[in-house]
């Protein structure tokens, strides 16, 4: 009687007295490393079995290791550009670590220190100005990952595009200075609903 359920699956099982849990392998991480790539890379190795015999079979004698060396350039460059050039998904800041059904809302650490940051600030006046600072670069990133997702358009390097397609308060936000009241709820609240609506 080790007073451990034996409905357990195995991997939750604690281990019985004295043994050791023995590391991952080499070859278990190299495996977990590249699983997010395992398309990609069988992808690759079957187009290199198929460019290998379809120039075995039109009768050239194809030098497979440079073959394979083109294929990685290549695909290297496309994946490259391909990632670079996908659409950026918006930022969302998630209210519940882990599981959203099994916790009560609101329970994630971060909204918990903002929303004390911000009733102290407001009320006590304790930390305005890192306060301020703080909600200013969040609200700039908010406001940039917003203008690339819906228009495409980086602010820094097209700046004029983008003041045309920013909301005129949003893009005061972007470039100026931060109201030193932003911790209140009067002003917070217009500008995360403009981003919200934009």
């Amino acid at each position: 009687m080790t007073g451990v359920p034996d409905d357990l699956p195995p991997r939750v099982r604690p281990l019985p007295r004295g043994a050791r849990q023995r590391p991952p392998s080499r070859v278990a991480a190299t495996v977990a490393l590249l699983r997010p790539w395992r398309r990609r890379l069988v992808w690759l190795v079957l187009t290199w079995v198929a460019l290998s015999l379809l120039t075995a079979a039109l009768g050239l004698r194809p030098d497979v290791p440079v073959l394979l060396a083109i294929l990685v350039s290549v695909a290297g460059l496309v994946w490259h550009l391909v990632d670079h050039t996908a659409p950026q998904h918006l930022t969302t800041w998630p209210l519940v670590d882990g599981d959203p059904a099994g916790r009560a809302r609101g329970s994630d650490f971060r909204v918990t220190n903002l929303a004390g940051r911000l009733e102290a600030a407001n009320t006590r006046g304790e930390g305005r100005e890192a306060l301020v600072h703080d909600l200013h670069v969040q609200l700039q990133v908010l406001v940039r990952e917003r203008l690339y997702a819906r228009h495409g358009i980086v602010a820094e390097e097209e700046p004029r595009w983008a003041q045309g397609v920013t909301p005129p308060e949003l893009w005061d936000l972007l470039v100026g200075l931060p109201p030193p009241d932003l911790y209140t709820p009067r002003r917070l609240d217009p500008i995360l609903r403009r981003i919200e609506q934009w």
